[in-house]
């Protein structure tokens, strides 16, 4: 009796809780969920089920209810009611009765445990929370987290405590949280009162962190009950995960104006501002357009509810008791300004975040024997390159310097405009104008940043083959390709002997096999005929067309020629495929390179343009001096593209390589014949170049050997893991088979890393230490600065010797003799080949050099003074004697004939490498015709920007530059086009176009420049859009993979 009695005081002492239940009729598990809620073994509860669904009664669903709760009670509504408002119908006087102490809210996704709710009010009741939430597991497997409550950062976005997925042990049982599960929520009847239920204005997935929100702010403490559990069903769709981009950035901007007040409010709408900004950019980018919308519409959204939105306010203002500084603990640092931006943080936390997974893989690939021969390699290359790395590049070849405004590379590219040759509208490649703005913003010297740059030219093609072969084996695989790459000498020799554009194709041509392999899909590249192999991503052909067709389009933004080697592997993989009798995956490599091409045709559209109207092909490449024969099988075969040290070790190098065809077996048989594919197609492309049978100019040697170097590289992985697969039978023969080739191998390898080793003592891969420039400089006058006055402008330089060895780039004038024609000491810009076309003032230099080699004349200085001529050169080395080894002496007859003209002085003694003439019948490129006499006066002028000179006429007459094109060039006076007379009329010029100017008066030659920065304009929308484009296409495909 006296038992009976105490129980039924502690019950009349229990807590009243009244739980909602909103469900759709139409959930298949919803006897299982008001099964859970029967089975409670706390007594002192009352069960409310607001259903929606159909209008009409569904006498099943009633009969389910009252057959498991008898004393609950049932409240119909429609399809279209929102959670918060179903859930805000308990604050209706007819269903709110004062006994009842807390509101249980949950949804029909839930399965409660027996003690689940009683553990929930017992927490509340020993914590005096107000708000309590229980563990959510994973309904399919209860040892799975589904959710344990969230976090709220600096602005206001939810961070789930726990990984989806991961195990319970017990690791996130701490009690006090800022939001609670959106399923279960156990509130005090007062405290839900006092601020008026729900905003309803905030649906799922927030309308849990708003309440929680608004009831910390008034006071309230929330916590989780971790030894209450409940289970859920899955159900969000990837329609809902599309909303979610919608609302959440209206909700949090709710939530923030909610949450603040005064100065902090301010501050607030500004940072709202910022992240809204960032939030359409990031959707923009990452083709997330309901983010997009989301943050765009946030503000609007806000400001249509700013009636609703005011009366929450006031009502947190009347109860407001937590101060700001005591809310930095609930409020997470991390990432926030990301995760209110993107939508969410970066994968993983702790130990499980992406970036630690990554820096943990590459440290133990840095362990194995891939990344000890990269570590090896990075030591051996930074030895040898010391010198560079600390000096500079030797100024020899196409090594030229920059312009002293690293700008004026990407002015010259907008305006399409150079002054090579007396001026020119075929400008250099297109990504040379990024690096003039790279070089801008960077600190520091600009010439060495260039150096670093070419030089890390080979680091990045060796890590292009590391990543190229990552697929097919370990860590051994990885390391002998990476050591042939880098033992074969052509990027040594073009360090030597000044080439840009070998060293563009060493760098950039392994990322395109790769590439091109991944677009093939053939396995270990793809899941055709087996599994991928590590560090492949499969995406669609749409995908990889693109990616294809971006990186083609930076190798032809670098040098247009890199379109040569693209082709020979291209060529080797298509051709490869079909004698290994697999042709599976061709199509596919197919279609993605025609789109590759379209994309990159597309992004060099002004090129695809000249091309088509009448420019030669063949003029993109430079004039390359290529003697019938110069080679011969021995040198093509030991890849002898200079003289780097001692490279006749080089065809050790194709042992190693020949073994992909000696042991593969299957798999590696069929990448073995690809491989080798490319590397005869490449020595057939070198054969060809070397028996003079190329159409149009030939391009250097090193740059047809690249594909041969990725063929062997790629081959020798292959060897090393058919070595250590297909040899591992434990047969006595191949046993045996094994052991030898192993040897074989490895003494190959060794043999052709002697000449890389013993070359890097020099410290600069034996590359000149003097340039001609120190040479020069005793005779040719510098350069004018920007913004300073000199008379007549800058004088031209004519260079004549073998091409290659040339300071800039030449048009061919005998054979194997080039004409180059520089304004002063030539620079960067000076270096991309072209075509003469109607060149009128370099034409009429070549004329004049021919018209004096063939004795037709004794004034050559008249006729190239008049072009603003003052040295003609002949370099017959690259660098002054003696420090350079390659010479090429020029015939006799050039020296003889410039030494009969009358108005040419030799200038004697300087160095063997150069012979000077200096032009005693020199005029300025910018001068007056005395109307008097017609002497030529120069003319002050200051180059104010690349486009722009400013002239002040020191002479009545006619004022002519010598510019070309001459059409494209305008002067103005007084801020009008002053008009121009051409040739020959009265008052002007008779072999030029001209204009009438007085002493004393200044005006603006100015290029008009308006179509080439209307195609470069286009140019620049079309990448942008290629890149959005593409960016969509892959995130897309990683999305749909996970």
């Amino acid at each position: 009796m006296e038992k009976n009695e105490k129980e039924n005081q502690s019950s009349a002492l229990e807590p009243m809780v009244k739980a909602v239940l909103v469900a759709d009729e139409r959930t298949p598990w919803l006897e299982e969920v008001i099964d859970g809620l029967a089975a409670q073994d706390y007594k002192k509860i009352e069960f409310l089920l607001v259903l929606k669904g159909k209008e009409k009664t569904n006498s099943d669903v009633e009969d389910l209810v009252k057959k498991a709760i008898p004393a609950s009670k049932i409240i119909r509504t429609g399809n279209t009611a929102s959670y918060p408002l179903l859930a805000n119908l308990v604050l209706r006087n007819e269903l709110t009765e004062s006994r009842e102490n807390f509101f249980l809210f949950l949804k029909d996704d839930l399965i409660l445990d027996a003690t689940c709710v009683r553990r929930m009010t017992e927490l509340a009741v020993e914590s005096n929370a107000g708000i309590v939430g229980p563990k959510v597991l994973d309904r399919e497997n209860p040892s799975l987290l589904e959710d344990m409550g969230s976090m709220l950062d600096n602005f206001y976005s939810p961070v789930e405590r726990s990984e989806k997925g991961e195990n319970d042990q017990g690791q996130y049982d701490k009690k006090e949280i800022s939001a609670v599960p959106e399923s279960a929520m156990l509130i005090r009847a007062d405290l839900f009162r006092a601020i008026e239920g729900y905003d309803t204005e905030i649906n799922s997935p927030d309308n849990n962190v708003e309440i929680c929100l608004r009831s910390y702010l008034v006071g309230a403490k929330i916590v989780l009950a971790s030894n209450s559990v409940a289970t859920r069903f899955k159900t969000q769709s990837q329609v809902a995960k599309k909303s979610i981009d919608v609302l959440r950035p209206r909700h949090r901007l709710r939530m923030t104006l909610v949450g603040n007040f005064g100065v902090s409010l301010f501050r607030s709408v500004f940072e709202s501002i910022l992240i809204m900004t960032s939030g359409v950019v990031y959707g923009l980018v990452t083709g997330r357009f309901f983010l997009t919308w989301g943050h765009l519409s946030s503000f609007w959204w806000n400001l249509k509810r700013l009636k609703s939105l005011n009366s929450i306010r006031d009502r947190v203002r009347k109860n407001y008791a937590i101060s700001t500084s005591n809310r930095g603990s609930l409020e997470p640092q991390q990432h926030s300004l990301r995760r209110a931006v993107a939508g969410q943080a970066p994968s993983g936390t702790g130990p499980d975040a992406l970036t630690r997974i990554r820096f943990h893989q590459l440290w133990a690939a840095l362990l194995g024997p891939g990344g000890i021969a990269l570590l090896v390699a990075g030591v051996i290359l930074g030895f040898g390159s010391r010198h560079l790395l600390s000096e500079g590049l030797p100024i020899i070849g196409r090594f030229q310097l920059l312009p002293a405004d690293p700008l004026d590379l990407f002015r010259s590219w907008w305006y399409g405009w150079r002054s090579t040759a007396t001026g020119m509208e075929t400008v250099g490649p297109d990504g040379f104008s990024a690096l003039g703005v790279f070089l801008a913003i960077l600190p520091g010297d600009d010439q060495l940043l260039w150096s670093w740059m070419v030089i890390a030219a080979i680091p990045i093609g060796a890590i292009g083959i590391w990543r190229l072969v990552r697929p097919i084996g370990g860590g051994r695989s990885r390391a002998v390709a990476f050591i042939v790459y880098l033992s074969i000498p052509l990027p040594y020799d073009a360090l030597r002997e000044g080439r840009l554009t070998p060293l563009t194709v060493y760098a950039l041509l392994p990322w395109l096999a790769k590439r091109m392999a991944v677009s093939q899909g053939v396995s270990p590249y793809g899941s055709i005929r087996g599994k991928p192999g590590p560090g492949v991503k499969e995406r669609t052909q749409l995908t990889n067309g693109l990616l294809t067709g971006l990186l083609l389009a930076l190798g032809i933004a670098l040098d247009p020629v890199f379109l040569i080697p693209s082709v020979t592997i291209f060529a080797g993989l298509f051709i490869g495929s079909l004698l290994s009798g697999a042709t599976d995956g061709v199509n596919r490599l197919l279609k993605s390179s025609c789109l590759a091409m379209g994309v990159a045709s597309l992004l060099h559209f002004p090129l695809i343009v000249d091309l088509l109207t009448g420019r030669s092909a063949s003029s993109l490449i430079g004039f390359e001096f290529w003697r019938k024969g110069k080679l011969g099988p021995s040198g093509i075969f030991n890849l002898d593209t200079g003289s780097f040290t001692n490279s006749s070790f080089t065809w050790a190098i194709v042992i190693v390589a020949v073994f992909a065809l000696l042991v593969g077996t299957k798999r590696h048989l069929f990448l073995g014949i690809r491989s080798w594919s490319i590397i005869i197609i490449g020595f057939f492309a070198v054969w060809i170049a070397d028996q003079g049978w190329w159409p149009g100019r030939t391009p250097e040697e090193e740059t047809l050997f690249v594909p041969v170097a990725v063929g062997l590289a790629w081959a020798a992985a292959i060897s090393t893991a058919g070595i250590g697969s297909d040899l591992t039978n434990p047969t006595p023969k191949k046993l045996y088979l094994r052991k030898i080739s192993i040897g074989v191998a490895a003494l190959a390898l060794g043999v052709s890393v002697l000449p890389v080793l013993s070359g890097s003592l020099d410290g600069s891969w034996g590359a000149p230490r003097k340039e001609l420039s120190s040479v020069l400089s005793f005779v040719v006058d510098a350069s004018p600065a920007k913004g300073e006055v000199s008379r007549g402008g800058e004088n031209r330089i004519v260079w004549i010797g073998e091409p290659s060895i040339l300071p800039a780039t030449a048009s061919i004038f005998t054979e194997d003799v080039g004409l180059a024609i520089t304004d002063g000491q030539p620079d960067i810009t000076d270096q991309w080949p072209y075509q003469l076309g109607d060149n009128k003032g370099a034409l009429e230099i070549r004329k004049g050099i021919a018209k004096a080699i063939s004795g037709d004349t004794n004034r050559l200085g008249e006729i190239l003074g008049k072009w603003g001529v003052k040295h003609l050169i002949l370099v017959e080395g690259i660098a002054p004697v003696p420090y350079q080894e390659r010479r090429f002496y020029l015939p006799t007859f050039y020296e003889a004939a410039f030494t009969r003209q009358l108005d040419l002085a030799r200038t004697e003694g300087l160095n063997s490498a150069v012979t000077i003439f200096e032009n005693t019948a020199h005029e300025a490129v910018h001068a007056v015709v005395r109307d008097g006499n017609r002497k030529v006066v120069p003319a002050e002028v200051t180059k104010i920007s690349w486009d722009d000179y400013l002239i002040v006429s020191n002479a009545d007459g006619a004022f002519r530059w010598m510019l070309e094109p001459v059409g494209s060039w305008k002067l103005y006076g007084n801020g009008n086009e002053t008009p121009v007379l051409r040739a020959g009329d009265e008052g002007g010029v008779p072999t030029r176009r001209s204009v009438r100017v007085a002493s004393e008066t200044t005006s603006l030659l100015q290029l008009d420049a308006t179509a080439s920065k209307a195609r470069h304009r286009l140019q620049i929308a079309l990448l942008i859009i290629i890149l959005l484009v593409t960016n969509w296409s892959r995130l897309r495909t990683d999305e749909s993979g996970q």
